[in-house]
Order: structure tokens, then sequence, then C-alpha cells
């Protein structure tokens, strides 16, 4: 009966760091995140309300809801431009929105692996320009001859020429 009492009692206490654990590392992760406070919104057919936007030093995500008060838009992409604090442009992410009716409202999440984005411009193109998009960019990795370059080196030299 005492074994029984002191395997209750290690399994306790192994349940209790478990959960003690789980809550501080969820705690360190949400603490590292900071608000998105700038943005820009350029939409003329539909509206972008922005619910959440948090990035780290390594990552983040923008949450939020498109509501169409004029016309039925279909196959148009959602164009979101990251910026660095000194507002050099980091990258785009792209995402498709199928089909919203008159009225209809559709939430989104966009999740990037920029480091230290600071602001963000949203933006709307056709589906005849994402198919453009998509072509330079397979013709620039045709003649990119497997050279690889760090982003963040470029980013670094991109912000040296503006501030000169």
């Amino acid at each position: 009966m005492k074994r029984m009492k002191t395997f209750f009692i290690y399994l306790l206490i192994l349940v209790g760091f478990y959960i003690l654990s789980n809550f501080l590392i969820d705690a360190y992760i949400k603490a590292s995140y900071s608000k998105i406070t700038k943005y820009d919104i350029n939409a003329d057919k539909v509206t972008v309300t922005i619910l959440e936007a948090k990035s780290s030093k390594d990552d983040g995500y923008i949450e939020g809801k498109i509501s169409n008060a004029k016309e039925e838009i279909s196959s148009e992409y959602m164009v979101v431009e990251l910026f660095s604090d000194s507002g050099v442009s980091l990258g785009k992410q792209y995402q498709k929105i199928d089909r919203l009716k008159m009225g209809q409202v559709k939430d989104f999440k966009i999740t990037f692996t920029y480091k230290n984005v600071k602001s963000f411009k949203i933006s709307f193109i056709d589906e005849k320009e994402m198919q453009r998009i998509e072509e330079e960019q397979k013709n620039r990795k045709l003649f990119d001859f497997n050279l690889k370059t760090n982003n963040e080196v470029e980013n670094i030299i991109k912000e040296l020429e503006e501030a000169r």
C-alpha cells in the first residue's frame, strides 16, 4: 500500500510539472509576439477589417475579415506586402479569394516567416495579374543558375542603399 501511495505522489508531481511547463511555454510564446499597428489597405471593391496582426522576431500572422458590399468578386488575389521598421519590403504573401458574393463576409489568416515585420500593405489584383507574376517568377527561376542568396543580407543592403 505504501508503494502505491509513493507511485501516486510521483504521478501527481509528473502531471503537475507537465501542466506547469505547458502553461509557461504558452505564456512565453504569446509574450514574444508584438502587435503590428501600422498598415495600409488599398481596396475599392471590398472592405477589409484587421482583427489581429502580430509578429515576432522570426514569424507572424494577420487575421481579419473581408466583406463585400458592392458586386460579386471571383478569382481575385489579396496581396499582403510586409515591411521592416525602416520601410524596406521584406516580401509578399498572396491569398486567393475564390468567390465573394454581395453582402458576404469571409475570414482570412495569413502567416509569414519574415523577420521583424513592423507594417504591411494589403491590395488586390485580378487573376491575369497573378498569372503574369507567376510567369515572371518562373522565368526568374530559369535564369537563377541555382545561386542562393541570403534574404537577410539582401534586406540589409536595401536598407543601407535607402539610407544614402
